[in-house]
Order: structure tokens, then C-alpha cells, then sequence
């Protein structure tokens, strides 16, 4: 039975076949722009395939979802077994170029940067910048591109008209108010473009820019809000350009400022004088009453008490007056009061209650805390040349956990301080569900680097380097180095690899061999060496670390002036040392820290082992903290360090004059030159080094421009001594001053300019220059 319905099978397939029709040819009909083998490509149905009405339906929908056709019909001439398929399209345009034509005062690049768009299909060729390059900043150019405006696709009137519209506005921020624009459309099978005809018209500048009415708010406040700017010489604009579509924006602006500050029955308007080609204009503004914040009520909340969600929001406004930012605040405190528990969909529905009798407003914020929030899965984006696995092991939060927010805030924060990473960005996608998506989002900066420039400090002076330095190697977050520097007193060649996460553990083994030699003013000190370090995290923020160091040391070039402590020390000895530390850091950014901490302990034994001609303790000690000013919102950074160290001999040895704490200069207490605020040999007034250093540091850095340029100021004060009886308020040095820090991706670059508060023999000016340079060409 089964074998005689295997045959019956067999012959209906054969009988099958045998009858289908065949597709002897496909035409194509109407097609203005796209050439028959593109669309054909897309029909996908060759001569001599099967005909099938569902395989005609199927190639219908392809041609209509690509957006290339306003208008598909198909026509069958059906013979016997054979079928002739016409198509009939109605195609669209497929824009490969846009050009810009009688733009004179804006060229086309800066046209075509200003809009957001490319203008030509292949300008930037995606697969030439992307071949053999696996960096993120190529990577990232071209997801930029994808942003923009496509070329190489058909461009509807509506987004036409868009481009026409961004151009109007390029020309108006730069002061051609009047500027007309038209496009034409050229049509060319294949490759049709866009022609876009501008006429800039007369250039129309801002002259100056009054106010009246504003007694609360200073001109000054007021510009500062606005896009539109009056003639400044100090700025160097002598021809702010004139858009009145811009100025009315600047008015809305003016007017949500003055409503966030309490004037809640503001009435701000303006007028435009012409004189030439330049506009004077006046605001003038009708602050009215300032009204009074009466109270803020929080309904809903089942979890907090009033006083945890409103936190000092309204200790610190001043006056009791209605303001938006405190408004703002106690949203913001009960997002995250709720997300540091799970409840990331939880929201503040504000009602806003005026009493425009007594100018007193009530603020009224519904909480609906809706239900925890686990984390469903985790999406790494952005990562192109690092594994996923580098990035999953720093997070904090895992698959089916409850999503909190503190933890996915130090997440950040950690894959952020792998130093691989310009930005990093971790966020949600709500689901209807209790159980939401993350993607952890980075753009990956050059990690691997060849360097050649130059650096300065007060102990090597000027010195070249050479650096090629590959960290995230291979993509698996390890770090591998090889640098080589010299300068007229210092040498430093190295090889360094790190291997992160040993053993699949939250420990990285890291090894260095070096060649190392620095010029003192009275001798020189080379060392050779090996250093071997395994660390390991074994909490939050914390690490432990232990290693060990095998030097030849070499005191060299003595000079007949220098100090008996230094000709002890001459010729050749050998290090072997233990090393131990342990490290919380807390900060939020590792390059320029603006909160948390950062403590350090640090234990190094000299062994007279295999070989080993020295034996001392080490150990030092130091904490530093950033705060940032959270009360008035400056932007301002202050930081406190505290350093504590100490040295002693053991075995009837002495302490290697480079293992005592030299205090003064760039590190320590600025103000004063290298190791100038500890002992010095009474006959030379060169220093020595001591056994023990005690030094604090307090430094505010205000922003001057963005994130970028920061002032400081700052106070320095310290001893290197010897016995703990010579700690004495009368002993201690101190240096104060100001200075500019320089953010760059690699480090801080800093020029300070300090004062000493007591003058020492062999370093009797009253003020130095401190300057801590690297420059990367």
C-alpha cells in the first residue's frame, strides 16, 4: 500500500511539471529613470522560470517597497505553455547629485555641512573609508553619513522642499535674510540630480541691541540667552548677521526664561530699526509680578516620604520665589528616588495651580509609581573593533535582574574607564511589560596610537617621545606598548603588556621591561629592569594588587659638589622588591574627575634576595576627593588630597637616596623646585630626600569655556622631614596660586603660576612656573 502511494506521487510531480507554463520572456515599460536591469534585478524572475500568479504578486511588492515607483501593472500574454510578461512602471527620480548654483558668500562644502545632507552618491565612499580600518571614529563618520539626507534613493517634494527650507535658513544665520531659493529637477536615466538655484541678496547685519522694562535681569543675562548678537569688538564681531526669524526665537526664549523665574505674566516684544544694512534692535519687556512658590504637594507615593522626594530642592530657593529649576529638581529627585529601586517607569504628572489675587502658585505632582523593572536583554552597540565580552563583564546589571539605576550609572562609569571609549551611553527601551531592553551604546575612540611630540615637567625638562601604544588589542580590552623618549636629562624605553581579566577573573596580570635614566643637577640614575603586577577586584571600587621588581640601579656622574648622602651611593646596586597595594576609586572620570574618590595604599619591601643589595619599607598613603558645586550649579570642581608616606632601613642598611619622598615642585607643594621643601645638605642647599612627606592639596577649577578650559586656583602646603618631631607648624611649607587647565582625550594639560609662603637657600625666588605639557603631533 505505502509503495503503491509513493508511485502515485511521483507520477502527479511528473504530470505537474510536465504541464507548467513557462516565463519565455519579461518585458519592462515606462521607466523614465531606472534603467531594465535594475528593475528587472528587482522583479527577480528570470526567462525560463515557472509561472506562478503568487511569484507575480511577490515581485509586485518588492518593486513598491523600495520606493522607486509611483505606479506598477502587469500584463500576461499566456500561449499554451508559454507566458510573456510585460511591466508596466511609473518610476520616480533616483537622486544621485545635489548642486548648488550663485552661492557665493557660502561655499558648497560648508552648504552642504550646514544642511545635513551629501550631495553626491560616492563623495564619501563608505566601503573605501571602511576597508581594512576597524577604529570607531571612520565607523562612526559613517553612521553620520547614514543620518543624513540619502543620496541614491528617490527624494519625495516634501523632502525636496526640506533641503530648500535648510538652505533659507543657512543663508539667514548668516545674515542674508532675503535669500531666495528654487530647484529644478534634471532628469537622466540612472543618475538624475537636483539643481538648486539661490540668490543670496543683500547682507543685512545686526547694529545694536537695546532693552527696556528689564529690572531684574541684567543686559548682560539677557544676551546670553539670545543667538542673535550685537557688534563686539572684544569678540571680534563687527558683523553679527541680522534673521528675524532667528530674533523671534530669541524673543520665546527671553520669555520661557523670564515664566521659569516666577514673572509668569511676562510680556515681551520687540522693534527693528533699519539704518543701512545694519538693524538696531530694542526689547523691550513687561516683567510684571514676581510670584511666590505657596507650596508643592506629592500625591501617589506609597514608597518615599515627602521629605526624601523633595530632598533641600526648596531649602535653596531663594526668595520662596516660583522657579522652574526647582521644579525640575524635585521631578528629578523622584525619577530617581524610583529608579534606584527598580521602578524605572515610574512618572510625575505636574498640575500647576495660580492664585493671580495673591501671585502665589501650587504645584501639585501625581506620582504614578508603577511596577519594578527587569532587564530582559542587553544589546552592545557601537563596538567595532571590541568584543562584546569586554563590555559585558564591566557592566553591573545582568539579563533577568531588576534594572537598577544606581548600577547601571556605575556601568558606565567603568566601561567609560577602560579608556577605550570617547562616550558611552546605556538606555532603556520601554516595554509594555515589566521587562525592558537595554543597549549599551559606545563610540569607540583611536586606540591604537602612534605618538611623537614632546612633554615638560620640572624634574626631566624638555624631552621627545616616540609611543606606539595599542590598548583594547586584538578588541579583547588588553593594553600593549612600546615607548621611547629622550630629552637632555631623561630617557625612558619601555615594553609593556597588560592582560585583562586573567584567568577569565576580575584581575588583570600586567609585565613591563624598561631602560630608564634621569639627570639630577648633581647625578645621574639609570635603571634596567623587569616589573611583574597581578591586581584584582574583590568588591565594588575596590582592587588589590601584588607584584615584584627586579632593577639594576647605577648612580653615575657625580658631581665634587654633590652632597656625601649622594657619592655613597655611587656604582652599581641591585633591587629586588615586593610590591603591594590596594586602591578605591570612585570617581566618575578617570581623566578629569569632577565627583567621588580616589584612595590609594601602597607597600613596596626591598629583599636581599637572589641577589638584592637593598633592604627597606616603604609605604604611602594618599586620598584625594572631588566635589562638585551642586548648589548653584557653577560648574565649579573643587578637589582635597592628603599624602602620607614614610621609609625606613632595616638590616644596618641605609635608604637609597631615589626611594626618599623629594617635596616641591609639579606634584607635590608648587611653588617651590623639586624636593626644595624637604631637607637639604646644609653644605650644597641641594636636597636630599627624606623618609617621610605630609602633604595637602586643596584646587577649585571653574569652567571657562565648556568642558574644555577650566581656571583654577589653588593651595598647596607640605613637609618632607625626617623624625615626626620636626612636623611643626613653623616647618611646613605652603605654595598658592592660580592656573588653566587644558582637557585633552589622553590628560590634563596644566600651567599654574604659584607663590611660596617661605623662602628656602638655593630656591629664593618669590614665585615659579609650573608647567606639565604633552603635545601630540
Amino acid at each position: 500500500m505505502w509503495l503503491l502511494f509513493k508511485l502515485c506521487t511521483i507520477i502527479f510531480v511528473w504530470v505537474g511539471f510536465s504541464l507548467a507554463q513557462v516565463v519565455e520572456r519579461v518585458r519592462i515599460e515606462g521607466n523614465r529613470y531606472l534603467s531594465e536591469e535594475v528593475i528587472a534585478g528587482i522583479i527577480g524572475i528570470r526567462e525560463g522560470s515557472s509561472y506562478s500568479v503568487d511569484l507575480i504578486r511577490e515581485s509586485i511588492r518588492r518593486l513598491y517597497r523600495t520606493g522607486f515607483f509611483e505606479q506598477v501593472e502587469v500584463y500576461e500574454d499566456i500561449s499554451q505553455d508559454r507566458v510573456i510578461l510585460t511591466y508596466r512602471v511609473v518610476d520616480l527620480p533616483v537622486i544621485y547629485r545635489i548642486e548648488f548654483v550663485g552661492n557665493r558668500k557660502i561655499k558648497s562644502d560648508d552648504l552642504e555641512r550646514k544642511i545635513g545632507i551629501e550631495t553626491e552618491v560616492g563623495k564619501i565612499d563608505i566601503e573605501e573609508l571602511t576597508k581594512g580600518i576597524t577604529s570607531a571614529p571612520m565607523l562612526e563618520e559613517r553612521l553620520e553619513v547614514q543620518r543624513r539626507l540619502k543620496l541614491g534613493r528617490v527624494l519625495s517634494r516634501e523632502e525636496m522642499e526640506l533641503i530648500k527650507r535648510r538652505i533659507i535658513e543657512a543663508y539667514a544665520k548668516e545674515g542674508y535674510p532675503k535669500a531666495e531659493v528654487n530647484y529644478e529637477l534634471v532628469p537622466k536615466k540612472g543618475a538624475s540630480k537636483i539643481v538648486y538655484k539661490i540668490r543670496e541678496g543683500e547682507p543685512e547685519y545686526v547694529g545694536s541691541i537695546s532693552f527696556t522694562g528689564n529690572r531684574t535681569f541684567r543686559r548682560g543675562k539677557l544676551l546670553s540667552l539670545m543667538q542673535t548678537k550685537p557688534v563686539s569688538l572684544l569678540a571680534f564681531r563687527l558683523k553679527p548677521p541680522f534673521s528675524e526669524e532667528m530674533l523671534k526665537e530669541d524673543i520665546r526664549k527671553i520669555e520661557e526664561f523670564y515664566r521659569s523665574e516666577g514673572f509668569l505674566d511676562v510680556r515681551v516684544s520687540y522693534s527693528v530699526k533699519k539704518e543701512g544694512v545694519r538693524n538696531a534692535i530694542s526689547v523691550s519687556i513687561e516683567e510684571g509680578p514676581r510670584y511666590k512658590l505657596d507650596r508643592v504637594e506629592i500625591e501617589g507615593s506609597t514608597l518615599f516620604a515627602y521629605g526624601e522626594l523633595v530632598g533641600d530642592a526648596l531649602k535653596k530657593n531663594r526668595g520662596g520665589y516660583y522657579r522652574r529649576e526647582v521644579i525640575e529638581r524635585i521631578k528629578e529627585n523622584i525619577r530617581r528616588a524610583y529608579s534606584k529601586i527598580g521602578f524605572l517607569n515610574a512618572t510625575a504628572e505636574e498640575i500647576e495651580e495660580l492664585d493671580a489675587e495673591k501671585k502665589r502658585a501650587l504645584i501639585r505632582l501625581k506620582v504614578q509609581e508603577g511596577e519594578p523593572v527587569y532587564v530582559k536583554r542587553i544589546e552592545i552597540q557601537g563596538n567595532y573593533e571590541t568584543r562584546d565580552y569586554v563590555i559585558r563583564r564591566e557592566l553591573r546589571f545582568q539579563e533577568g535582574e531588576l534594572a537598577n539605576e544606581r548600577e547601571i550609572e556605575r556601568s558606565r562609569t567603568r566601561v567609560f574607564g577602560l579608556g577605550y571609549y570617547e562616550d558611552v551611553s546605556i538606555a532603556p527601551f520601554p516595554a509594555d511589560g515589566r521587562s525592558w531592553d537595554f543597549v549599551a551604546k559606545v563610540r569607540e575612540r583611536f586606540t591604537g596610537q602612534f605618538s611623537v611630540g614632546l612633554g615638560y615637567n620640572q624634574v626631566t625638562g624638555i624631552s621627545g617621545f616616540v609611543s606606539l601604544r595599542k590598548g583594547n588589542f586584538l578588541g579583547t580590552g588588553d593594553i600593549a606598548g612600546i615607548s621611547l623618549s629622550y630629552g637632555n636629562k631623561y630617557k625612558d624605553n619601555s615594553l609593556s603588556y597588560t592582560r585583562k581579566w586573567f584567568l577569565n577573573r576580575p584581575m588583570d596580570l600586567s609585565g613591563s621591561v624598561y631602560d630608564k635614566r634621569i639627570e639630577y643637577t648633581t647625578y645621574t640614575v639609570d635603571r634596567t629592569g623587569l616589573d611583574l603586577t597581578l591586581s584584582k577586584e574583590f568588591a565594588e571600587f575596590w582592587r588589590v594588587s601584588v607584584g615584584t621588581s627586579i632593577q639594576k640601579v647605577r648612580y653615575s656622574n657625580i658631581s665634587p659638589d654633590a652632597s656625601p648622602l649622594v657619592k655613597e651611593e655611587q656604582g652599581t646596586r641591585q633591587s629586588r622588591k615586593l610590591l603591594f597595594g590596594l586602591i578605591r576609586d570612585t570617581r566618575d572620570n578617570y581623566l578629569f574627575p569632577t565627583k567621588g574618590a580616589l584612595t590609594e595604599v601602597g607597600y613596596s619591601l626591598a629583599l636581599p634576595v637572589l641577589g638584592g643589595t637593598e633592604r627597606f619599607n616603604k609605604i604611602s598613603l594618599s586620598h584625594q576627593h572631588f566635589f562638585k558645586d551642586s548648589i548653584f550649579d557653577t560648574g565649579l570642581i573643587l578637589s582635597l588630597k592628603g599624602t602620607l608616606g614614610m621609609v625606613e632601613p632595616y638590616g644596618g642598611k641605609r635608604v637609597p637616596i631615589d626611594e626618599r619622598f623629594f617635596v616641591g615642585g609639579d606634584f607635590t607643594v608648587r611653588g617651590y623646585k623639586y624636593g626644595y621643601a624637604g631637607p637639604l645638605d646644609p653644605n650644597t642647599k641641594d636636597p636630599i630626600g627624606s623618609k617621610r612627606q605630609f602633604i595637602l592639596s586643596l584646587e577649585a577649577n571653574y569652567p571657562l569655556y565648556k568642558e574644555i578650559l577650566y581656571g583654577a586656583v589653588f593651595y598647596d602646603t607640605g613637609l618632607g622631614f625626617n623624625d615626626w618631631g620636626e612636623l611643626k607648624p613653623q616647618n611646613i611649607k605652603g605654595g598658592y596660586g592660580i592656573g588653566i587647565r587644558f582637557i585633552t582625550p589622553f590628560a590634563p594639560i596644566k600651567l599654574d603660576w604659584a607663590m611660596k609662603t617661605k623662602k628656602v637657600p638655593g630656591d629664593t625666588s618669590k614665585s615659579r612656573v609650573h608647567f606639565v605639557l604633552g603635545v601630540f603631533f
